[in-house]
């Protein structure tokens, strides 16, 4: 009787235990993809903006969000005031655009960054021919026994994790690449944000056309890193 009642505290114990994660759980929650989702984080620590409907609407550093000051600071910022903000640099990149000084710079950073991008990309390539050349490496040597199967799994292992992180930068160059081809002509570029200004509400397409990330201050200042030139003002 007495390991029966033992069982049964037991019992309860983990299940209150069980219920106990599960509302903590649903307090810290990673966030719902809204507008500047992966695209907006702290410039700090570097971790994702999580929206939060009870700022107004704004974005809060994840890592504080979910781990408190002890991580990070809140870096607060609204999300009308990005997008004001975004569509304001727009417009005065449209006005630069039509001075001819503008549209030389514009032409020779795009060609400077397109060219730094595609040496970047071709060292990568390269980078992940290595690796792939290493495991077909690594399999020889265990068939001719010069390494054992455990040593064999975890250079195998060590080698995807490598190649899975190369992958990701590959194709995140070949995205920049490809939006470097937004201002190869220049009237083109114009059109678009002309296009892109004639909507009222800024969209997911609009800003991973337009902008590689944003990186929002202490003081909840954005830096806002567009895929072209962004303007200059004296």
């Amino acid at each position: 009787m007495k390991l029966l009642f033992s069982i049964q505290v037991r019992d309860i114990f983990e299940a209150v235990q069980q219920n106990l994660m599960k509302q903590r759980k649903k307090f810290i929650t990673a966030p719902k993809l809204h507008l500047f989702t992966n695209i907006l984080f702290c410039a700090d620590c570097s971790k994702g903006m999580w929206f939060r409907s009870n700022l107004q609407n704004g974005y809060v550093c994840g890592n504080y969000a979910r781990h408190g000051k002890k991580a990070c600071s809140a870096h607060t910022i609204k999300e009308n005031f990005l997008k004001e903000t975004i569509l304001y640099d727009i417009r005065t990149l449209v006005q630069e655009i039509d001075k001819e000084q503008y549209l030389k710079e514009l032409e020779a950073k795009s060609k400077k960054s397109k060219e730094d991008l595609q040496q970047k990309l071709d060292k990568l390539i390269k980078q992940i021919a290595v690796l792939k050349n290493r495991k077909k490496n690594f399999i020889k040597m265990l068939a001719d026994e010069n390494i054992k199967h455990d040593e064999y799994l975890d250079m195998v292992e060590d080698n995807n994790t490598e190649m899975i992180q190369l992958v990701g930068k590959k194709n995140e160059m070949l995205l920049m690449l490809e939006s470097e081809q937004v201002i190869d002509n220049i009237d083109k570029l114009k059109q678009e944000l002309l296009h892109f200004l004639n909507f009222d509400e800024l969209t997911p397409e609009i800003l991973h056309r337009l902008i590689n990330r944003i990186d929002v201050k202490e003081d909840g200042t954005p830096v806002i890193h567009y895929r072209f030139a962004a303007p200059t003002f004296e």
